[in-house]
């Protein structure tokens, strides 16, 4: 069998190129750059020069599969040009919704995000049903929801699809714009001090690199045909997973907490300063602000209809500073 993977250069869709591999399955791997240092090696995957934002590349990779993996997304909250986002997530989602269509793909399954959602009411954990009850913080959650409502406009003619929102990824891979958690534990066993803002209360869901992963193949293996599912693991609070790096790492890090008004006051100075001397600013306090508020979610529905299995936080990882090696 064949499958379309897109965004192989990208941490979950690397992981997830290896893993269809692995399963004697040829994968089609669309790629800007053959030469990548973060394209995925292995006999099973063929790479294929060209990106989503051109049709005929798309079309031309998708030839000969059976289903395919829609992982590519422009990602940088940094990029203040919207069409950089419009482009890829939108754009380029269309094209390879096109071309499954027209090649009479199986089944699409597209990878997507829990901030579609926007964040959590109260306690309440965020579910497949719930309205966003937010405007839009940024430009990839914003154009991600579009990208959604193609996947669902194309169902309506004919293409099988399911969506698969993450949440928080952390885990084994490459070292991307993306795993934050990653950097954070590294952060924990190198540093001797972090300052942070005092909303440790705010609580996220996470979830291990390799069960999103296994939701892929869940995904592709199982007789629905299309729907949408929340693909997270723990919720956790700042302060909680805090701790446990601490302990995990066994680091003597100490942690400075700030007024959230004056570390959002001190990025807004900080983004200023940057953007005179025509620099990208590394933290916006929009960013600040999506990154401080609550998304707690479940994947019970997940669990339920596609046999979904979430991994422990503090076993995720603890997996994950034994493939960063730094324990002590």
């Amino acid at each position: 069998m064949k499958v379309l993977l897109t965004g192989a250069t990208g941490y979950i869709g690397h992981q997830l190129a290896l893993a269809l591999a692995q399963r004697n399955i040829i994968v089609h791997a669309l790629v800007r750059d053959l030469n990548s240092i973060k394209a995925p090696i292995h006999e099973n995957i063929l790479l294929f020069k060209g990106n989503i934002c051109d049709y005929h590349s798309t079309a031309k990779a998708i030839k000969e599969c059976t289903y395919v993996f829609h992982a590519a997304a422009y990602t940088n909250l940094k990029c203040r040009d919207v069409d950089n986002f419009y482009n890829t997530n939108v754009l380029g989602t269309e094209n390879v919704l096109k071309a499954a269509l027209e090649y009479k793909i199986k089944k699409v399954i597209y990878t997507s995000t829990l901030s579609v959602y926007g964040p959590s009411y109260k306690d309440k954990p965020i579910t497949e049903s719930q309205p966003r009850i937010a405007s839009y913080a940024n430009d990839y959650e914003l154009t991600k929801s579009m990208s959604e409502e193609l996947v669902k406009r194309y169902a309506k003619k004919g293409l099988y699809s399911i969506i698969l929102n993450v949440s928080k990824v952390y885990g084994p891979g490459l070292s991307t714009y993306s795993n934050g958690v990653n950097r954070l534990i590294s952060i924990f066993a190198r540093k001797d001090f972090l300052i942070v803002p005092n909303r440790l209360r705010s609580t996220s869901n996470y979830v291990f690199v390799n069960d999103v992963v296994n939701a892929h193949l869940l995904a592709m293996e199982s007789d629905i045909n299309n729907g949408q599912y929340i693909i997270g693991g723990e919720n956790a609070s700042y302060k909680h997973l805090f701790s446990l790096i601490k302990e995990l790492t066994k680091s003597n890090i100490r942690i400075v907490r700030l007024h959230y008004g004056f570390v959002k006051a001190l990025f807004s100075l900080t983004m200023i300063i940057q953007r005179v001397i025509k620099l990208v600013p590394s933290i916006t306090p929009k960013v600040l602000d999506s990154l401080f508020v609550n998304r707690i979610s479940s994947s019970d529905k997940a669990k339920k209809e596609l046999n979904y299995k979430a991994t422990p936080l503090s076993l995720g990882l603890k997996e994950t500073i034994q493939y960063l090696k730094l324990t002590s």
